[in-house]
């Protein structure tokens, strides 16, 4: 007769109780479907998270859950644990709205499935209405001339710059933008192994060093870092939810535009890796170092 196996038993025990919370809509059950997101069983993980979603009606504290449901959402080692948590985590829109950033990451990352990235937009989706409904109860003012404007026109600016602009002047911020846009896309004029056409001499050898070793990264594209901040990082590595800037220049003006970024990435708590055209003779050697304390090469 085969012995009773005390694992296979906790496990189909712990499964019942995420069903059961979920089926009866225990609200004080909340913390304990916090708790069962830890457990080292995936199905049980899988069902906590889609009973915190039943939850949502019952309004528990849904700050502590979506901290909880983003957090399984980026760092659980199983992809349907990582969808179930982000479709949950889209029932608390208002709590989700102080995630965006995570989850706009998730929903761009092109080394998650499919579902999970899915999953990862509709939540999204959600944090950024309930962010429309919470605005369209104030009023909102242009940044550059100050006047009274829409909740059309204060959407608009925030998704294209981060910042509420009147019609007028969204036209010419888009003009400069899409100036600036040119000015930078002339600049490039260097192709990487890949194909990526970037700036500087050292920037292709950054890009070569991370495809050489089959590290998938980002390059020259805007990201949002916390609250309606924008930054636009030289390279990104979605996988390690890592930045690479590399600083080709001493000027006061270049100087002061990298302080500004260096502050905006402490500000945000993003990991980052500081490069300087001073280290251009040792530069591949650099990087491993420094890639060294995140990634194992």
């Amino acid at each position: 007769m085969a012995s009773h196996d005390p694992t296979v038993a906790e496990q189909q025990r712990l499964k019942a109780r995420a069903l059961e919370i979920g089926n009866t809509l225990d609200v004080d059950a909340e913390a304990e479907l916090r708790a069962l997101l830890q457990s080292p069983y995936p199905e049980v993980r899988r069902l906590a998270a889609s009973a915190l979603g039943k939850l949502a009606p019952r309004r528990p504290n849904e700050f502590l859950v979506a901290e909880a449901l983003a957090r399984a959402a980026e760092t659980d080692d199983r992809p349907q644990v990582r969808q179930y948590a982000l479709k949950a985590l889209a029932k608390y829109p208002r709590a989700a709205l102080a995630h965006l950033d995570r989850l706009r990451d998730l929903a761009r990352n092109p080394t998650l499935r499919d579902y999970v990235r899915a999953a990862a937009a509709e939540a999204v989706a959600a944090a950024q209405q309930a962010n429309r409904q919470a605005y369209a109860r104030t009023h909102h003012w242009c940044t550059r001339c100050r006047r009274i404007i829409g909740e059309e026109d204060f959407m608009q600016g925030m998704e294209l710059f981060g910042k509420p602009y009147c019609r007028h002047c969204l036209d010419e911020r888009i003009l400069e933008s899409k100036n600036f846009e040119l000015v930078v896309d002339e600049a490039k004029k260097k192709r990487t192994e890949d194909g990526t056409a970037v700036q500087s001499q050292g920037e292709r050898r950054i890009a070569d060093f991370l495809s050489q070793r089959r590290i998938a990264y980002v390059y020259d594209e805007r990201y949002r870092m916390a609250g309606d901040v924008r930054i636009r990082p030289d390279f990104y590595l979605p996988e390690f939810d890592l930045y690479i800037e590399y600083w080709g220049m001493d000027t006061p003006d270049y100087v002061a535009n990298m302080k500004k970024k260096l502050f905006l990435y402490q500000r945000a708590g993003k990991k980052l890796i500081s490069l300087s055209f001073r280290d251009f003779d040792r530069l591949e050697t650099i990087l491993a170092e420094k890639l060294a304390r995140y990634i194992r090469l």
